[in-house]
């Protein structure tokens, strides 16, 4: 086994796929069922899966297309997240529609982040297959046991604060993706998107 593949995909894995542990638990202490945590789980195996088992073969697939696809679908839940979060700030209650919405976000942000691990994954893979499995595998039972133990303070978190958040990380990452197609802009612009739709963000729910 190749130690630094190992943990390389434990360390990537382990990052992103907190985030996605984070989010469902915060959407468990709504639903108060396991909802949440079985969409996270589906969010990150439809990427993940196809990851280990198909492999090198995504590069098939051309990145931009993917790039674009993405963008897209970002951009898509990130405005859905600020009108609730804007409903939310404005004591508009739709909670039918509110339950049905944070599934999606659930999935939607999870898969975001096993597609972030998995590029990263994916480098490694033609190292050595076995090691970047078993980082990947060891990453999900160590966010598991860490969701289980912190789930009860990271549920405290407001929803509509993180909706505001997510948002803006969504619509940014759809930016960066689309400028990276055709601008070839550097990650560095992501922080900047990140500011800039924070404050589109706070003007939408102020009108």
């Amino acid at each position: 086994m190749d130690i630094g593949v190992f943990l390389a995909a434990l360390g990537i894995s382990v990052l992103e796929l907190t985030e996605a542990g984070a989010i469902a638990a915060i959407y468990h202490n709504i639903y108060k069922n396991s909802l949440p945590f079985l969409y996270a789980i589906a969010g990150v195996a439809i990427v993940l899966i196809p990851t280990f088992t198909v492999g090198r073969l995504i590069y098939l697939v051309p990145i931009n297309y993917v790039l674009i696809i993405s963008s897209v679908i970002l951009f898509y839940f990130g405005y859905r997240l600020i009108r609730s979060a804007r409903r939310s700030f404005k004591r508009i209650k739709r909670g039918k529609e509110e339950k049905e919405e944070g599934l999606s976000v659930v999935f939607t942000i999870s898969a975001v982040e096993g597609l972030e691990a998995s590029l990263v994954i994916l480098a490694l893979i033609p190292q050595s297959y076995l090691s970047s499995l078993l980082g990947t595998i060891s990453a999900v039972f160590i966010v598991v046991a860490l969701t289980a133990a912190l789930k009860s303070q990271v549920a405290k978190v407001r929803l509509p604060h993180l909706k505001f958040v997510l948002s803006a990380l969504l619509f940014s990452l759809g930016t960066l993706w689309l400028g990276e197609v055709l601008f070839n802009l550097d990650e560095i612009f992501l922080l900047v998107f990140f500011i800039v739709y924070l404050a589109l963000n706070y003007i939408i729910i102020k009108i």
